[in-house]
């Protein structure tokens, strides 16, 4: 039987994939873990591979397999690992290594990154768990970029994130303070507070507020083409009209020139009213009518005169509607933005995160554009299905910029891969002129994986936020492989909380223990603050009740705590909700 995992244990832990997430994973797992790790790279010389060599943590041995097969992970101790995790951007490899893995070792606690949601809706199941990265960053990343509030998901509350340049709200904690340089503390005390500003509040959200929602699980995927969105018949005619510009108009008005000076030229002949002179006129410049040899001579002249000039006028107004409407659909269908937007949001890369921003931004009604220098990446389909503008083009280049409206824009986005093209693309967007009705400033939210380098950026480029998906994701991901749900992650910088959900085993530290006790500063950064507990609800009836911390009462066994805790913190309160069972097979050092 596969054993638990444990803190203070040098419990086994399997990693498959070379990238951010699993340089992040590895680290969490062997140090604040306390576990020993192996991971299965392709190649051991590639960049995130040595970034995990480097750490030089005792517990961490990298291998090099260019299939990652059953002998593979026999290799790395799979048979006795507590969780392996398969975070390769893969979908399709890692759902086939996840199969492999259920079959050799049924009792094996898989943790899946993917991307597909469909796919792991059929894949997951009480051993295997189906995370994925952009998942946990997206709301992030969404709200950094409107500066609004992130609703945390704990049930029958209006909690929600709010940064100190936010109106008031009530306010519960304080979740990070700094002391105006780089030092930045989790979860202040109060003595640290007196020489700390805080900088992120959690608060109860106004009742007029409409919440935003989180989600940090997969999404369904009934929303690629929103059946009550029709392009409007005007939008198709406006389209029409910028594409064609002036050579429509101006075909236009040569020929009802033409066709009034003819109307009048009869009219003032035959002594007929205007109406009649006017359907004399129409016939022979648009239909050509059967010749009259009783009419009077003025009016065959002038019949002749509007059927010659129509010869040539009519073709060309019909060469410029048909190239017209050609390239109105062109555009219709590429996506591409139709007019001047303004307060609106520029999504720069369009992966897996990408997609999901832009998801999250047109259901919360904003205005947003996506830009993309691959016209077959992922994000494109889903963008031109829900209606939204799509720029192809390299973002370093002005024009590009430019034809996504950036100075006209409240944020850009930019979620790109390679630090050198993110940094590019952020730089080439603050040279872009402001409009005059757009936002003072242009916010700027990156995907940075360095740290050094996002603390950089932020002091060349105003206004900036740096943050990175697999920072964001990584303590769910190692909190899913020791079997702790955490439900949501709250970043600051270069630090990060988790929100979870704790379970009380009978027997436990926390069993008839009073509330209170669920929130702790320890040495060592461990520290924990209780938002609500989720009393236990019993066969016969009663429980099933959601407590604020000032209705502290003891903890019962199957109680569920709501925390906002450190890495470190989840640990420690792991630590004392679980049974004494678990706690003899695995001695757990809490002051690590």
């Amino acid at each position: 039987m596969t054993p638990a995992a444990g803190p203070g244990t040098r419990a086994h832990y399997v990693v498959v994939g070379d990238g951010p997430l699993a340089f992040r994973l590895t680290r969490a797992l062997a140090s604040r873990f306390r576990g020993s790790v192996t991971v299965l790279v392709p190649d051991r010389t590639s960049r995130y591979a040595q970034e995990i060599l480097e750490l030089d943590l005792r517990d961490v041995d990298v291998q090099e397999a260019a299939r990652v097969d059953k002998k593979a992970l026999e290799n790395a101790g799979a048979d006795r690992a507590v969780a392996a995790a398969l975070v390769d951007q893969d979908d399709g490899g890692n759902v086939a290594l996840a199969l492999l893995l259920r079959e050799m070792w049924p009792a094996l606690r898989v943790v899946v990154r993917i991307f597909d949601e469909s796919l792991g809706r059929h894949l997951e199941h009480d051993r295997c768990t189906v995370l994925s990265s952009s998942a946990f960053a997206a709301p992030e990343i969404v709200g950094a970029a409107l500066r609004r509030q992130v609703r945390l998901p704990v049930r029958h509350r209006r909690l929600v994130t709010v940064s100190d340049e936010e109106p008031a709200l009530p306010a519960r904690m304080v979740l990070f303070a700094s002391d105006g340089g780089d030092d930045v503390v989790a979860l202040p005390t109060e003595h640290e507070l007196a020489t700390h500003t805080p900088k992120v509040l959690l608060a109860d959200a106004g009742e007029g507020d409409v919440l935003p929602e989180v989600r940090s699980e997969l999404e369904p995927d009934d929303d690629e083409v929103d059946p009550h969105r029709r392009r409007r018949f005007g939008e198709y005619l406006r389209t029409l009209a910028i594409t064609s510009g002036w050579n429509l108009l101006l075909a236009a008005a040569v020929l009802v020139v033409v066709v009034l000076v003819g109307a009048v030229t009869i009219k003032l002949a035959t002594g007929a009213s205007f109406l009649g002179a006017l359907y004399e006129a129409v016939l022979p410049s648009l239909a050509g009518s059967d010749p009259d040899h009783d009419a009077h001579p003025v009016v065959k002249v002038t019949q002749v005169a509007l059927t010659v000039v129509s010869v040539a006028v009519i073709p060309w107004v019909t060469g410029v509607v048909v190239a017209g409407v050609v390239r109105t659909q062109k555009l219709l269908d590429a996506g591409a933005p139709l007019r001047p937007l303004s307060d609106h949001v520029v999504v720069v890369g369009l992966g897996d995160l990408g997609t999901r921003i832009v998801r999250s931004l047109d259901r919360r009604g904003v205005p947003v554009v996506a830009v993309d220098i691959d016209e077959s990446a992922r994000g494109i389909a889903v963008a031109r299905a829900r209606d939204v503008p799509v720029v192809i083009g390299d973002a370093r280049r002005a024009t590009t910029l430019r034809a996504a409206y950036v100075g006209a824009a409240q944020a850009i986005v930019v979620v790109t891969s390679g630090g050198a093209t993110t940094i590019g693309i952020s730089f080439a967007a603050r040279s872009i002129p402001r409009a005059k009705d757009a936002p003072a400033s242009l916010r700027t939210v990156l995907r940075v994986f360095d740290r050094d380098l996002a603390r950089r950026i932020r002091r060349e480029i105003p206004d900036s936020v740096g943050l990175s998906s697999s920072f964001l994701a990584a303590p769910s991901f190692a909190a899913a492989m020791i079997g702790q749900e955490v439900k949501a992650t709250i970043p600051y910088r270069d630090r990060v909380l988790v929100l979870a959900e704790i379970r009380v085993e009978r027997g436990s530290a926390l069993d008839g223990a009073h509330s209170s006790d669920v929130g702790f500063d320890e040495p060592g950064a461990a520290r924990s603050r209780l938002l609500a507990f989720d009393s236990v609800q019993h066969s016969s009836g009663g429980g099933g009740r959601m407590f604020e911390p000032s209705q502290g009462r003891p903890l019962n066994p199957g109680d569920r705590a709501f925390v906002i805790a450190t890495t470190a913190g989840l640990l420690r309160l792991r630590a004392l909700a679980a049974a004494p069972a678990t706690l003899a097979r695995e001695p757990i050092g809490l002051n690590d």
